[in-house]
């Protein structure tokens, strides 16, 4: 009888912990409802994809919102967004600033606005709700052909879920361009003049 307590003891424990781990690290995030950009970028939809772009200026500086979903089941820790995964030293956009507004259930309450937004901490997102957050990053002084720029269309975000550390890359629900149209080399003082 006391082995058969120890067994069942046992595999009780074993399927806890392995619900455990089914359960957060099939844990996903999603983009959210919304995104927002200032009048520095333009927008256009073709098809089921819609650009934001924006000038490339070297050294120069550019804000873009997005809203970071919870599908759920479990409450989520959002703990970092970086453009570029890896460390911070190999990052081709530098992250200036990281704000976030805070987080919603119901996709028309959210509200994107850069003045009301304050320093990203560790924010909790609970299962359906969104979370608006404003990504600064500076544009590299990298060469770039005529027509040419850089391109991304997600997010790396570190989160906790039920304790356990995840990191995952999330989609924005667009692809941002810097856009080069007429050619950049590095060390010149924009783009280069009527190529």
């Amino acid at each position: 009888m006391k082995r058969r307590r120890r067994f069942l003891a046992a595999a009780l424990a074993v399927m806890l912990c392995t619900g455990y781990l089914v359960s957060t690290l099939g844990h996903r995030l999603d983009h959210g409802s919304s995104w927002w950009h200032g009048a520095d970028a333009a927008s256009r939809t073709e098809g089921s994809t819609t650009e934001v772009r924006f000038a490339f200026n070297p050294g120069g500086q550019i804000t873009f919102g997005v809203s970071i979903r919870n599908p759920g089941p479990w409450p989520v820790t959002i703990t970092g967004v970086a453009v570029d995964d890896g460390p911070a030293d190999r990052h081709v956009f530098k992250v200036a600033r990281l704000t976030a507004g805070s987080p919603v259930g119901e996709p028309a309450a959210l509200v994107f606005d850069p003045a009301t937004a304050s320093p990203l901490r560790s924010t909790e997102v609970g299962p359906g709700r969104e979370l608006p957050v404003f990504v600064t990053i500076t544009i590299p002084d990298v060469e770039q052909a005529p027509g040419g720029g850089l391109v991304f269309d997600d997010l790396a975000i570190g989160y906790d879920v039920l304790g356990l550390p995840r990191h995952q890359r999330v989609p924005m629900g667009f692809r941002l361009f810097v856009h080069s149209p007429r050619g950049y080399g590095p060390g010149e003082d924009r783009e280069r003049p009527g190529n």
